[in-house]
């Protein structure tokens, strides 16, 4: 094959493969899905408390936190409420529920506060939609 036709042909493959990876990028981009972690939101809303914890420890913050988590992933926990609300008074009642269980007793107040900037942080990651007007299964 001819040199400066090989060299053609390959320069041809490399900026056709250059823009197909740009336009998946590009469209990536566009359609950025939120990630929740778990150790992420921990430290966010552990950090943005700040100095008005209540009392709290980082731990309590990583239980709450675990346990609506918990309540959410569970359909058999809130079908009969409707829908889920993370952060809600259901979500809520169900964390209390289970810190009482295991021996930990948490104000109402100190569950909302982490509910709370758990929002802050759903918020910052793009993760929050707009409020479900019905529930199509009723």
């Amino acid at each position: 094959m001819n040199g400066p036709l090989f060299f053609g042909v390959m320069m041809a493959v490399v900026f056709a493969f250059g823009i197909i990876m740009f336009w998946q990028e590009s469209k990536r981009m566009r359609h950025r899905e939120a990630i929740y972690g778990v150790e992420d939101s921990i430290e966010w809303v552990w950090e943005s408390i700040g100095e008005d914890t209540r009392g709290l420890k980082k731990s309590d913050v990583r239980r709450i936190l675990e346990w609506e988590l918990h309540y959410l992933q569970q359909p058999h926990l809130w079908e009969s409420d409707g829908v889920a609300v993370v952060g809600g008074d259901a979500a809520a009642a169900y964390v209390q529920e289970r810190a009482l269980e295991m021996g930990h007793a948490y104000e109402p107040e100190q569950i909302f506060l982490v509910l709370d900037h758990q929002a802050t942080y759903l918020a910052a990651i793009g993760a929050l939609a707009d409020p479900v007007e019905d529930d199509p299964r009723s």
